[in-house]
């Protein structure tokens, strides 16, 4: 994949003590289950796949017991109950359970306690289904859906560090009252002279992601160039920024927006650059956001978060 440019450095002097600290709270993390790590490494569209999550789903009962109780939940409502990983499969399909899978790796690592840790994860969830959805609204750029998803729910894996071992000043930031998802970057800065952009790129390594999906993380509030060449890091980044503002300038509080106020924001703040309009046409936008609430929340339900 073509790289893109960086406007900061991986991390910022080794003088910062407050950036220490937090490294060695990211080397305490817990890895991912191992389970879970070689399930996100299977490709939902092979046609081994739903073979090869049932092989592997069989190695961790209590993941399996989720999948399946997922399938008997209400938002799918089988006729009849679901009792084995194939049927849990057949009924929702390799995409959701994809999804799923990713979004429950993250959550056994960062378990939502405090209001401010549920938000975040409101967002991550917006994030990864809206980075979904404008992947597949914008075939030309050549990004793989499942993976805009999961870059999506990573995107501020950093914020999740910082909120894990937060010190009032941390709380000064997440509470602090940013409009844009640029004013939290410089909320960051303001605080800790670094960003949760670069504490995700640390943890991603740790966990052992490949380094593109790390990548996508530490450059999410990266300028772009006018012209994105398809399939490249810039596309995926491209995905993720529009659902970052997607999320934070109109999906929260989307039931209070009239249609002419949630266009305005999405022309002028969401695709507020030309060519980002001439990728994503602001109409395409508009008439899938009611499908990104609705998958949003009921992910947010089926996690249990809340």
């Amino acid at each position: 994949m073509k790289p893109i440019a960086r406007k900061t450095e991986i991390l910022p002097k080794s003088g910062d003590q407050a950036l220490r600290a937090m490294e060695r709270h990211i080397d305490d993390l817990p890895l991912l289950p191992q389970v879970l790590v070689k399930i996100l490494q299977l490709d939902p569209e092979a046609e081994n796949y739903f073979d090869e999550f049932e092989k592997m789903a069989a190695e961790d009962p209590a993941f399996a017991v989720r999948v399946i109780s997922l399938a008997n939940s209400a938002s799918s409502a089988p006729a009849d109950p679901i009792d084995t990983i194939k049927g849990a499969l057949a009924r929702l399909g390799a995409g959701s359970i994809a999804n799923f899978v990713a979004s429950l790796s993250v959550q056994r690592v960062f378990v939502p306690r405090e209001p401010s840790q549920i938000r975040l994860w409101k967002h991550s969830i917006e994030t990864a289904v809206g980075a979904q959805r404008i992947a597949q609204l914008a075939p030309e750029l050549k990004v793989n859906s499942d993976r805009a998803y999961l870059v999506g729910l990573l995107h501020d894996i950093g914020r999740f560090v910082m909120l894990e071992h937060a010190e009032p000043e941390l709380r000064e930031v997440e509470e602090h009252n940013w409009a844009t998802p640029d004013e939290l970057v410089q909320a960051d800065i303001d605080v800790y002279t670094y960003t949760h952009s670069e504490l995700g790129y640390l943890a991603c390594q740790r966990w052992g992601l490949p380094d593109s999906v790390a990548d996508v993380v530490r450059g999410h509030h990266d300028d772009l160039p006018d012209v994105i060449t398809a399939g490249s890091l810039d596309a995926e980044v491209f995905c993720v920024q529009i659902a970052d503002w997607l999320s934070v300038v109109v999906l929260d509080g989307l039931d209070e927006l009239s249609e002419a106020e949630v266009e305005h924001r999405i022309r002028h703040k969401c695709l507020h650059k030309e060519s980002a309009q001439s990728i994503l046409p602001v109409a395409a936008l508009c008439a899938r956001l009611r499908d990104i609430s609705l998958e949003s929340e009921r992910l947010f339900a089926n996690l249990g978060i809340g």
